[in-house]
């Protein structure tokens, strides 16, 4: 078993660092890697008032640290779609900084850099090709097996 890492070509603007120009991936993403997935952590600058408080009515926990608002959010069928369907940015990217997928606790799933990078963790190369397939060729794709020397 091991993790797959996917980059994407990114860019910035003022006021938002690199992040994903192309995000045709997302549904496919929502349809085929979330549905075991039970909450989702999510990082954003504190500066981001308009998508923090876009999902505070869905978190069941907020704290802040330091710079960061970290939301947590159960991923009901609900939530799930509004993740799917409202995470594009207007202006590029996704609209949080980072997100954390987690099933039973453990972590699956990281998307960072308002999805320019995206880790799978726990899968084998078989999985994790099938998961590059999601990907435009452009991006850059690794695999860590945990296991070699």
């Amino acid at each position: 078993m091991g993790n797959v890492i996917v980059t994407t070509e990114s860019m910035s603007i003022d006021g938002k660092s690199s992040f994903a120009t192309d995000t045709s991936f997302w549904t496919n993403l929502w349809d085929l890697y979330t549905t075991e997935i039970d909450d989702v952590i999510i990082q954003s600058w504190k500066e981001e008032v308009e998508v923090i408080n876009e999902l505070k009515p869905r978190a069941i926990s907020t704290i802040n640290e330091g710079l960061i608002k970290v939301l947590t959010i159960n991923l009901n069928e609900e939530n799930r779609m509004f993740f799917r369907n409202n995470s594009i940015d207007p202006k590029g990217g996704l609209k949080w900084f980072k997100m954390f997928l987690n099933e039973a606790g453990d972590e699956r799933l990281e998307i960072g850099h308002y999805g320019s990078e995206i880790i799978l963790y726990k899968v084998d190369e078989e999985e994790a090709e099938k998961f590059k397939s999601i990907f435009v060729s452009s991006a850059s794709t690794s695999f860590y097996d945990e296991n070699a020397n």
